[in-house]
C-alpha cells in the first residue's frame, strides 16, 4: 500500500474529521442524552432497523475508544460486530449519511474508512468531547467536506 494506511495526498493522514483525544463527552450532550435524542428523532424521521443497529454499534465503538474520531473501521469489522452482511452495512451506512447522523470518508484501496458521528442533540455538528466545546465552528467546518 503506497503511502501507508490512512495516508492522504502528500503523505498527510486523510481524515473525515479532526482527531479528538479527550475522553469526556460534552456536558450538554453525553452518551445517554445522544441516545435519548436519537430515539426522539426517530418519531419524525424513522430509520430502518439496520441503520438504527449500525448507529448504536458505532456509538458503542466511539465510547470504547474514548470518542476519538474518526473511527477507523473496515466493513468486515462492522459487519461482524453488527451481525449484518457487508451489503446491508453499506445500505445502513448510506441511510445514516443521508439522514445526517454520520460522516463517512473512504480512504481508497484496502484502507479502513473513517467515520464521524453527528450529534442528535445538535444536528449537523459533530459528537464531541467537552474539551473541544469552544471549537465547535472550526470542527463543523472540518467535517464540511465529507460525504453527505
Amino acid at each position: 500500500m503506497a503511502g501507508g494506511a490512512g495516508q492522504g495526498d502528500g503523505g498527510q493522514p486523510a481524515r473525515c474529521c479532526p482527531v479528538i483525544p479527550s475522553p469526556l463527552m460534552d456536558s450538554v450532550g453525553g452518551w445517554i442524552s445522544e441516545i435519548r435524542f436519537f430515539y426522539k428523532r426517530q418519531t419524525l424521521y424513522p430509520l430502518s432497523p439496520h441503520a438504527q443497529a449500525l448507529w448504536g454499534w458505532l456509538m458503542w465503538r466511539a465510547n470504547e475508544v474514548f470518542w476519538q474520531f474518526p473511527l477507523r473501521l473496515s466493513l468486515s469489522e462492522i459487519a461482524g460486530g453488527t451481525r449484518m452482511s457487508v451489503s446491508m452495512v453499506k445500505k445502513a451506512r448510506h441511510e445514516l449519511v443521508e439522514g445526517g447522523y454520520l460522516l463517512h470518508e473512504k480512504y481508497g484501496g484496502r484502507n479502513m474508512a473513517g467515520y464521524c458521528l453527528l450529534s442528535c442533540i445538535r444536528p449537523g455538528t459533530l459528537v464531541m468531547p467537552k474539551a473541544q466545546k469552544g471549537g465547535r465552528q472550526e470542527l463543523a467546518q472540518a467535517g464540511a467536506g465529507m460525504v453527505h
